[in-house]
């Protein structure tokens, strides 16, 4: 197997790092990505094989890929809530995603939340959604800041 290579530049990836894996593409040339906005990055964003999304620090949907829009029943998502368009069985009960005391331990607000204000991404968090058991499903997410946004990539688990 070959060493992986971004897919606009060509040049080579570090093996270990996960976030330049999954996007297939160097740091320079994912920046350059996500700052181009518009039909560029809806095509980009298109292109990742893992559910991604693009959050506001208010756990807003700015963008998305259809990975990620396939994960809900919601046919329009940009500008909602990710916690209820992601089923959060606390959202319709005590209040807006992001805003009610469960929130303080959703992994994926205090992901989104240090990523926006430290700028450090975060690798390897675990999520599982909905709350509920008989459907939960757990995935591992990667936070990367990108300009006034957070990409959110979720991916399973390995089990």
């Amino acid at each position: 197997m070959g060493r992986a290579v971004c897919f606009r530049c060509k040049r080579s990836l570090e093996p270990g790092d996960e976030l330049r894996i999954l996007t297939g593409a160097c740091a320079q040339c994912f920046n350059a990505l996500l700052s181009a906005g518009g039909e560029q990055l809806s095509s980009y964003l298109e292109s990742l094989a893992t559910p991604a999304a693009l959050l506001a620090n208010d756990q807003t949907v700015l963008e998305s890929n259809s990975s990620f829009q396939k994960m809900t029943l919601a046919h329009d998502i940009v500008g909602s809530k990710v916690g209820e368009i992601l089923d959060c069985m606390y959202a319709p009960l005590l209040g807006r995603c992001g805003e009610t005391i469960a929130c303080m331990l959703c992994s994926l607000k205090r992901s989104v939340e240090h990523t926006w204000l430290t700028g450090e991404g975060l690798r390897e968090v675990q999520l599982s959604l909905p709350h509920k058991a008989e459907s939960r499903k757990t995935f591992r997410i990667i936070t990367e800041k990108v300009n006034g946004a957070v990409l959110v990539l979720m991916g399973p688990t390995e089990v």
